[in-house]
């Protein structure tokens, strides 16, 4: 009798005692539209809170996300895992002791052998890794493939034929190319970042970033009247630079009125609301054209949209690892590329290929597997977004309009540039720059 007793009150109180709660695991991100919330929940969150039963992670999307982030990580609160732009704005955060280092993780995980190493290195400030970059992303020419073949174009390979097709677009009626920065100033910074990289090669770019070469020697000061010409010339979206944004640049590719965008290979993600169905394959991204035949070809400028961290102060810093593993995975990789193309550029060593592919996905992974080659061959520029500490950065696409405008010269944007550079670098916000063997 006593032991049935005892059983049937242990029973009772099995049925009243609540499951262990999970612990919640929570990030911040950028106010993305709703059909790509729906991806990041499908591809990321549902299978990580199904992978085991000890987290729950979740996500607020924000549209003023830099912001809030900055205020309260560095209050020491916010959420666990830490969005920034890219890593440029890590430094201040890891100087304040406000992000948890990652090198025990990269370890555990085996991050340094699944992913490229100049990539993973923009991360490396301050003598640790502060946060992975889950977005590689590179300058180049994206093009609309039933155009340049109804008109008889080629897809250019040197700058004297993109310049020849440009001239053709506009002699026709259409745009030469097209974008813009309405509402977004650095957006500039590609064209310093291209022209740079193309004209003054990565070698002698890594040398003026990392040994104290000049700021104007003469072919930063070609780099830069070079983006003037192209300018003044109308190849910049014409007389509408000031009024296009990237999503209204590829509405115009769409239609037919460009042949090109020159933008980063983030650009497939606004393509999806317009090249579908039967012309989804019409988009395509290729390097930029070369301008000088003594550099190599291509070189891709490569560079990161975003990084995620772990808050210093987050009490599931494992859970927030876990998350992180799985983003940097083949698989979150190739099921992220089918719904959200452009933007989920994993820099893995082997990004993984899908011979069913079609469509944007399809021209999204050739992309990737020739900018994977070139920057594990070590032939890579640098982007300025995510390599120049901010108040340099800030000079890069601000000034720079101001070059095109004609109301600064060239050589007083490179030297405000270059002394502004040696103060950041002085105070310790400049990242360690992974050497191109160019």
């Amino acid at each position: 009798m006593m032991r049935r007793v005892i059983a049937a009150a242990a029973a009772a109180l099995a049925l009243s005692t609540p499951a262990l709660a999970r612990e919640p695991v929570t990030i911040w991100f950028w106010g993305a539209p709703p059909n790509l919330q729906e991806a990041f929940s499908k591809v990321l969150i549902e299978p990580f809170n199904a992978s085991q039963d000890k987290y729950e992670l979740s996500i607020e999307f924000r549209n003023t996300v830099d912001n809030d982030v900055r205020v309260a990580v560095l209050a020491g609160e916010g959420p666990d895992l830490v969005y920034t732009s890219g890593p440029s704005y890590i430094a201040p955060f890891a100087k304040a002791g406000k992000l948890e280092p990652l090198d025990v993780y990269a370890k555990k995980f085996g991050w340094g052998d699944r992913l490229l190493k100049p990539v993973l290195d923009t991360c490396q400030q301050l003598g640790h890794l502060y946060c992975v970059p889950p977005s590689l992303i590179a300058d180049g020419m994206f093009y609309n493939k039933a155009l340049l073949t109804e008109k008889g174009w080629p897809v250019p390979k040197t700058i004297a034929e993109a310049e020849t097709v440009m001239k053709a677009a506009q002699a026709a009626g259409l745009y030469a190319s097209v974008t813009g920065n309405k509402g977004w100033q650095p957006v500039n910074e590609n064209y310093a970042s291209i022209f740079i990289n193309n004209m003054v090669g990565p070698a002698k770019f890594y040398d003026i970033l990392t040994n104290g070469a000049s700021w104007d020697s003469p072919e930063m000061k070609a780099a830069i009247g070079e983006s003037k010409r192209w300018f003044e010339a109308g190849y910049l979206g014409g007389k509408d630079y000031f009024s296009l944004n990237f999503d209204q640049s590829i509405s115009l590719v769409h239609d037919k009125k460009s042949p090109f965008f020159f933008a980063p290979s983030i650009g497939f993600q606004w393509a999806t609301n317009y090249f579908k169905g039967s012309e989804a394959g019409d988009f395509a991204f290729a390097p930029f054209p070369q301008i000088d035949a003594k550099l190599p070809y291509p070189v891709y400028d490569i560079g990161v949209a975003f990084t995620l961290s772990i808050n210093a102060n987050s009490k599931v810093k494992d859970g927030a690892a876990a998350v992180l593993d799985m983003i940097l995975s083949p698989d979150f990789a190739k099921r992220m590329a089918e719904v959200w193309p452009g933007y989920w550029g994993i820099p893995l060593k082997q990004f993984p290929a899908d011979p069913k592919a079609t469509g944007l996905t399809k021209s999204f992974l050739e992309a990737m597997a020739t900018m994977t080659a070139a920057v594990d061959k070590g032939t890579f520029g640098y982007k300025i977004g995510t390599f120049f500490p901010p108040a340099t950065s800030e000079i890069m696409f601000k000034d720079i309009e101001a070059v095109w405008l004609g109301k600064e010269t060239a050589d007083d944007m490179l030297t405000k540039a270059g002394k502004a550079y040696a103060e950041e670098k002085a105070k310790g916000l400049v990242q360690e720059l992974p050497k191109p063997s160019l």
